[in-house]
C-alpha cells in the first residue's frame, strides 16, 4: 500500500521533522500505567516513557512550527491542581524552549506551537517563555478554562495571554485521510493536522510529508504505547513479524494473560490481529470507545509502507532513532520502520511488558 491508498494527494511540498525527547532520560520516568491500558501484568505497574517535541519547517517557505512542547520542568509552577500529580515525574534538566535555543533554533523564529492536546506534559513550561509573535494552535473543542477562574483547571492564563490563538476547526475541511479528517495547515500539502478524537477533546496529530512520497505520523497520545496499535490483519500483511522475533514471541509472551495460543499451548502472534493492550476505561482517556475508534483509522497509517508513525511516548523506538534531538526525514532510507514496527514487542526493548516481571 502506498500513500495514495490513504487518500493523501500528491505534492512535491516537504517539511524537516526534527524529533527533541524533552526528558533527560526516559527510563527513569514512571508513568501509573493503570490510567493508560490494560492488561497490567505483575512488574509493568509504571511506564517508562520518552516526552517528544517536534520541530516542523517548511523547507520552501522556511517557516517553522513545534507540535507540542513536553511538560515544564519547574512543576512547582504548575496550575495547583497538577503540581502535586507531576511533581518529580519528569527528570527535565532543559525544557524545550531551552533544547532550541541550544539547537541554534531561536524562539523568534517559531510561528507557532501547535498542542495535540491541552495535558500537561504537552503544553510546555510556559507559553510566556515564546514570544507574541508565535501562534497558539489548537484543536476546536480544547478546553480553554484557566486557573483560578476555573479552580478545577491545569492550564494557566499565562498559556493563552498576549498571542493570537489559533482553534482548528475541522467540520470547515473538505480533506479525509484514511477516515480522519484532515486541516492542510501551509497550505501547500506538506504538513497536515488530523482529527484524532478519543483521548482529550481537541486531540490532534501531525501528518509531515518529509520527502515527496513518505511521511512521519505525529500519533500524540492517540495511546501510550505501541501494543495498543499493535498488531492488526493489515500490519500482518504489510510489516510480517521477522521469523526469529515470531518464534521467541511463543514462549517470551505470557500465554496466561494473551492470546490466542497454538496447538502446543504457546501464545500465537501470527494469528493475534487485534492489538495486545486496550485503552483503559475510567483512566485519562476522556472517551475510551471514540479512542478505540480511532485507533482502527490510524492502524491504517501504521499498516502503510510510506508512513512511519511515532507517539508521543513510544519507547520502543528510542533504542533505535535514537538519540534525539534527531532529524527524521531520511526514515525510510535507513530502515526505521522494518525495525522499529515489532521491537515493543521484543523482549530486549525497553517496552517489552508481556510477561510478568519477577518480584
Amino acid at each position: 500500500m502506498t500513500f495514495h491508498t490513504l487518500g493523501i494527494p500528491d505534492s512535491s511540498s516537504i517539511v524537516t521533522l526534527t524529533a527533541f525527547d524533552v526528558v533527560d532520560d526516559p527510563g527513569v520516568v514512571k508513568v501509573p500505567v493503570a490510567a493508560l491500558f490494560g492488561p497490567i501484568l505483575p512488574g509493568h505497574e509504571n511506564l517508562p516513557a520518552p516526552v517528544f517535541a517536534f520541530l516542523v519547517e517548511n523547507a520552501t517557505t522556511k517557516q517553522r512550527v513545534m507540535f507540542d512542547l513536553g511538560p515544564r520542568k519547574d512543576a512547582e509552577n504548575a496550575a495547583p491542581p497538577i503540581v502535586e500529580l507531576i511533581k518529580g515525574a519528569f527528570p527535565i534538566s532543559r525544557d524545550i524552549t531551552e533544547q532550541l535555543v541550544d539547537a541554534g533554533i531561536p524562539l523568534d523564529s517559531i510561528s507557532a506551537a501547535i498542542w495535540s492536546h491541552a495535558h500537561v506534559d504537552h503544553i510546555g513550561s510556559d507559553m510566556s517563555k515564546f514570544p507574541p509573535s508565535t501562534d497558539l494552535v489548537f484543536g476546536r473543542d480544547t478546553l480553554t478554562d484557566t486557573y483560578p477562574t476555573k479552580p478545577t483547571s491545569t492550564l494557566l492564563e499565562s498559556d493563552f495571554a498576549g498571542r493570537n490563538l489559533v482553534k482548528v476547526d475541522f467540520t470547515k475541511s473538505e480533506l479525509e485521510f484514511g477516515g480522519l479528517k484532515a486541516h492542510d495547515y501551509f497550505g501547500d500539502g506538506s504538513f497536515y493536522l488530523l482529527d484524532v478524537p478519543g483521548h482529550l477533546s481537541g486531540h490532534v496529530c501531525g501528518l509531515a510529508r518529509v520527502t515527496p512520497t513518505s511521511f512521519i505520523l505525529l500519533g500524540a497520545d492517540a495511546c501510550h504505547h505501541a501494543g495498543a496499535l499493535r498488531p492488526t490483519e493489515h500490519l500482518h500483511r504489510s510489516f510480517p513479524c521477522p521469523g526469529a522475533l515470531l518464534a521467541a514471541t511463543r514462549s517470551s509472551v505470557s500465554a496466561a494473560h494473551f492470546s490466542p495460543l497454538d496447538s502446543t499451548g504457546a501464545f500465537d502472534l501470527a494469528s493475534r490481529t487485534t492489538p495486545l493492550l486496550d485503552v483503559a476505561d475510567g483512566g485519562i482517556f476522556e472517551d475510551p470507545p471514540t479512542a478505540r475508534a480511532s485507533l482502527e483509522e490510524l492502524a491504517k497509517f501504521d499498516a502503510n509502507a510510506d508512513v512511519f508513525v511515532v507517539l508521543a511516548h513510544d519507547i520502543s523506538l528510542v533504542p533505535v532513532v535514537g538519540p534525539f534531538p534527531k532529524l527524521l526525514n531520511d526514515w525510510q532510507a535507513r530502515g526505521w520502520k522494518d525495525e522499529v514496527t515489532w521491537a515493543f514487542i521484543d523482549e530486549g526493548n525497553p517496552a517489552f511488558r508481556f510477561s510478568p516481571k519477577a518480584a
